[in-house]
């Protein structure tokens, strides 16, 4: 029998704060992160519907958190709570509500409301993601199964005709009445469904194969070429060829050039030609550097790492697994260092420290043109992160 519960806390185990998830979340937590059609919370949301939610993530984050979701962070629920790790709330399944209490034991409440990671005795499930590339592996099943969860947060969903567009397999195609699909358009559905939300458009002689997701008021351009398990979040220009890559959201990949097996944050621009190699010559696995700690991915394709507000040049050229920290700026002949940390300004003939002040102008700019405004409390995480970044120097 289902119990019942009034709240969904989601929490943050030790896992959760490993470097692996870096450089998304230097500004993010994990329950942010876009997975498949939704972010973890969009998820537990379109599951429960009403119950309150609740957050649980780094000390440094709770009031960027707080203000952007309107939601509370590091505070106790009242009242009965299931509590979903934010690792599983990635691939979340309406079934699971093993961890329901009516009040939180006090260490628990002690760890919750500092920030600290919560771990509980109950085992994690084995398809928590434990790094971006799994959650970029894992990417193509996970739109194949939200296709059914969008359809039923919408109370219209369509599976329209375009007598100018070759549509395969139409009865997986998921389109809000509110986009727009252009004349000469392929939307290839015969390896699963492909989801085009609210406000997006689709430009004429595209090519999308499923699964993917297009998200709200995003642009897919003119002869764009869109592989399986690829995620485009809100208010997004792509272009040029994608295969199995997350842009969270407000980013630019407009132009030619390839992105695959990648996870791209917000505030991001492509410039022309940039290209990513996700692929080894020798055919290995791939390893990331992330702040000079070396990972074995286990994985022979993972591509680039971005985190918000960094761009790249026109021509710019990303080594197998590369990563990108937060506000950097990318330009030059040859491939930079495969781990760029936050606020550097460069490529492969060195990096230097990205002005403070210059680096925020132009954040602010680029937020001011999608009629979005950066917080206070997202300006003073920037200035802390830059801090790090200056300390590193010394």
């Amino acid at each position: 029998m289902a119990q019942s519960f009034s709240n969904v806390l989601i929490y943050e185990d030790s896992p959760a704060r490993s470097r692996k998830f870096l450089p998304l979340v230097y500004t993010r937590c994990v329950a942010e992160l876009r997975s498949g059609a939704f972010t973890a919370i969009e998820r537990i949301q379109a599951n429960f519907g009403e119950t309150s939610i609740y957050l649980h993530t780094r000390p440094e984050l709770k009031k960027v958190i707080a203000r952007r979701h309107s939601l509370p962070v590091n505070e106790i629920p009242k009242g009965k709570m299931l509590l979903v790790n934010a690792r599983e709330a990635l691939n979340f399944s309406r079934g699971d509500s093993r961890n329901v209490y009516d009040t939180l034991p006090s260490d628990l409440s002690q760890r919750l409301m500092a920030g600290e990671p919560i771990d509980l005795p109950q085992p994690v499930s084995n398809v928590a993601p434990s790094s971006l590339w799994e959650i970029i592996h894992s990417n193509t099943e996970r739109i194949r199964t939200d296709a059914e969860l969008w359809s039923r947060t919408h109370c219209t969903v369509e599976r329209p005709s375009f007598p100018n567009c070759a549509i395969i397999k139409p009865e997986n195609l998921f389109v809000h009445p509110e986009a727009r699909i252009d004349s000469g358009v392929v939307l290839d559905c015969s390896e699963g469904a492909i989801v085009i939300e609210e406000g997006a458009r689709i430009m004429p002689q595209a090519t999308i194969i499923g699964p993917a997701y297009i998200g709200k008021h995003s642009i897919v351009k003119i002869g764009a070429k869109m592989y399986p398990g690829t995620s485009i979040g809100p208010v997004s220009k792509v272009g040029g060829e994608i295969e199995n890559s997350i842009i969270q959201g407000y980013s630019n990949k407009q132009h030619d050039g390839y992105l695959g097996h990648s996870f791209i944050g917000e505030w991001i621009n492509l410039g022309a030609g940039t290209n990513t190699s996700d692929l080894k010559n020798d055919y290995a696995p791939v390893r990331v550097t992330i702040e000079e700690e070396e990972f074995n991915t286990n994985s022979l394709f993972v591509g680039l790492l971005m985190g918000d507000h960094s761009k790249s040049a026109i021509g710019a050229q990303f080594n197998t697994g590369t990563a990108v920290g937060v506000s950097s700026n990318i330009f030059g002949v040859g491939f930079p260092p495969k781990w760029i940390p936050n606020f550097s300004w460069g490529g492969a003939n060195g990096l230097a420290a990205y002005r403070y002040e210059k680096a925020i102008e132009v954040a602010k700019a680029v937020m001011q043109r999608r009629n979005t405004q950066m917080t206070p409390e997202e300006e003073a995480l920037l200035m802390e992160l830059f801090k790090v970044r200056t300390r590193m120097m010394v």
